[in-house]
């Protein structure tokens, strides 16, 4: 293949040296020449665009301009110089020079000094530093383009995404990171885990951390970080894999921290529905057997004492046994109210009403150190119920309360209101444990300011016979839950040691009811 001539721009105003230069050139061993000439800065300036040589030879004093101010305009709007530049003077020194390279010249010779070999070789030396940086600066700038494009991508992934060094000092995070966790990068660098991971998980995941660090192996956990937007701990899932050289030392971790809070309620709600589905059938079972034993035993004492004489002594005992089993009967609604298999007697009943004159009831039987309050909210809906249950529902809350407060002095307050419940409370809200669909609902509170609960006792509260109470039977909450969850409805509970306990029970509104219920 042919090879293209050398294309050599001269800008010097000195004809003589002028022909001086090309006769150095077209007499070298570089090859074919292709030259053209100009005796100013302005007019070379003009020729160097179309005609686009490979070096231009710039003299220094020229009558319209110095050869610095003619490189800047060579520049032009992008700021680079079109082709290699040999800076040409009579005068000068060091300095002179060194402002010449500076400014972007490939070389710089003395008039005084040149020949044949030195001129080509010089022009040659320069086309080839000028193409070199030429190439490394399109790789710089395919290099930038591509950080840029990583950068956009990190951007644009929703899950937050890290860099670490090799011992795990965290030296990036995206946009994602810095707006859930509130710290900057050097708070995160430095303690940033510590702050936001949830106490109970700290310890497991610095033992993952150190396990993968020592290995070398792919670090994954599941755990709880700290949001700063309302300080909820929600669950992630933490994912690192480590960069090797090739001598296979780890010199940085990549990771990753994908939200799954949505999934664990998720896991949380269908382990819950199968345990208190595989309950409900138990307690429904027993129940039903129960009963059977139920009727022969009140069966033959109300018998026995219809046909014993009033003042017979076995009269009381067979009082006693009609009581017992009355008791025991009650057991067996409860288990199956809980097992959604109780007997209604379905009608619209006004909440409010059937609070306020339930609370009327039970009054007298609560302690006088205890101070009962009923509120009923305006525009209730009515709700379709059998009206013995719910009214049994609200009677067994109040005393729960009462236990709560445990004959000290206190205060229990009842609340009925209408209200509407949207995805995002759905999506946010554990719902006694299952979740309930968005809608409107009719809503029962009963709040105390009794001992309160903890975690661990929260989740066990609507088992049946689980309870905290030396003489309770653990079957009313779980008779509640039942009959909540049989109406499609669901309980939510807010407690903690020592600041009380709220349970709300939230049953549908009957369809085409007229409110105006809150939003929640």
């Amino acid at each position: 293949m042919e090879r293209q001539p050398i294309k050599i721009l001269v800008i010097e105003d000195d004809m003589i040296d002028r022909a001086l230069y090309k006769r150095c050139l077209q007499q070298s061993e570089a090859g074919a020449v292709e030259l053209a000439e100009s005796d100013s800065a302005a007019a070379g300036i003009e020729m160097t665009h179309p005609w686009q040589p490979d070096c231009t030879l710039l003299d220094f004093n020229l009558p319209d301009m110095d050869g610095l101010t003619a490189m800047n305009r060579l520049r032009g709007d992008s700021g680079r110089l079109p082709c290699a530049v040999v800076m040409l003077t009579a005068y000068g020194g060091e300095e002179l020079a060194v402002r010449a390279m500076k400014a972007g010249a490939m070389d710089y010779l003395q008039k005084g000094h040149l020949a044949a070999d030195t001129l080509s070789r010089t022009v040659l030396h320069a086309i080839e530093r000028f193409r070199m940086q030429e190439r490394i600066e399109e790789q710089r700038s395919a290099l930038e383009r591509s950080r840029q494009r990583y950068q956009t991508l990190l951007e644009a992934i929703p899950q937050m995404v890290w860099t670490a060094n090799a011992d795990g000092r965290m030296e990036y995070a995206n946009r994602q990171w810095f707006e859930y966790t509130g710290l900057d990068l050097e708070d995160s660098a430095c303690m940033g885990w510590d702050r936001l991971l949830h106490p109970e998980d700290l310890e497991r995941t610095r033992t993952a951390w150190d396990q993968a660090a020592a290995s070398g192996s792919v670090f994954e956990i599941e755990h709880r970080l700290r949001r700063t937007t309302d300080a909820s701990y929600r669950w992630h899932l933490v994912r690192a894999v480590p960069v090797r050289t090739a001598a296979g030392e780890i010199t940085n971790w990549f990771g990753t921290s994908t939200e799954i809070e949505d999934q664990k309620r998720a896991e949380i709600v269908a382990r819950q529905e199968h345990k208190l589905e595989g309950i409900g059938v138990l307690a429904g079972g027993v129940a039903h057997d129960f009963n059977n034993l139920l009727v022969g035993i009140l069966g033959g004492a109300s018998c026995a004492m219809e046909t014993l004489p009033p003042s017979h002594p076995a009269q009381k005992m067979l009082q006693g046994v009609m009581r017992a089993g009355e008791r025991a009967a009650e057991l067996t609604r409860k288990m199956l109210s809980y097992a959604g298999k109780g007997n209604f007697q379905i009608e619209l009943t006004n909440l409010g009403e059937l609070v306020c004159s339930t609370c009327d009831t039970i009054r007298n039987s609560i302690p006088n150190t205890i101070r009962l309050e009923c509120h009923s909210g305006c525009a209730i809906p009515p709700v379709v119920t059998d009206p013995g249950q719910l009214r049994q529902v609200v009677v067994e809350l109040v005393m729960n309360a009462v236990e709560a407060i445990d004959g000290g002095s206190g205060g229990i307050s009842v609340r009925s209101a209408g209200v509407e419940i949207d995805e995002e409370a759905v999506r946010r809200s554990e719902f006694g444990p299952a979740a309930i669909p968005a809608g409107q609902y009719v809503t029962l509170e009963v709040r105390d300011t009794g001992c309160g609960m903890d975690e661990e006792t929260q989740a066990r509260i609507f088992d049946p016979f689980f309870t905290t109470r030396f003489l309770g039977r653990g079957l009313g909450l779980a008779a509640v839950y039942g009959f909540a969850r049989s109406h499609g409805g669901g309980v939510q509970v807010e407690s903690s040691p020592g600041r009380g306990t709220m349970f709300r029970v939230l049953l549908p509104a009957a369809a085409g009811a007229a409110t105006s219920p809150g939003k929640v």
